[in-house]
């Protein structure tokens, strides 16, 4: 997979995640349900392309805590429950 095609997947996950989250926000949330499983498995296929993706560029997340150390050192951007 080339980095075009894999940054295009991503953004493809991440519109139908974003898609859900806005109707489960507007429609469940506001309404006083908290339960956010509805789009649960979509955010674990965004964040898997993005950590996919990373690690076909070769970005590592020490590598950019070094050059912006104001990231708390236990921040886990993309770690599953």
């Amino acid at each position: 997979m080339n980095d075009s095609n894999s940054m295009d997947e991503c953004k493809s996950f991440k519109k139908q995640y974003d898609k859900c989250f806005n109707a489960w926000f507007r429609d469940k949330f506001l309404k006083g349900s908290n339960d956010d499983s509805v789009c649960s498995e979509l955010l674990k296929n965004y964040t898997g392309c993005v950590k996919n993706a990373m690690k076909e560029k070769d970005i590592v997340i020490g590598e950019f805590r070094r050059y912006h150390p104001k990231v708390s050192s236990n921040y886990e951007p993309f770690k599953n429950k």
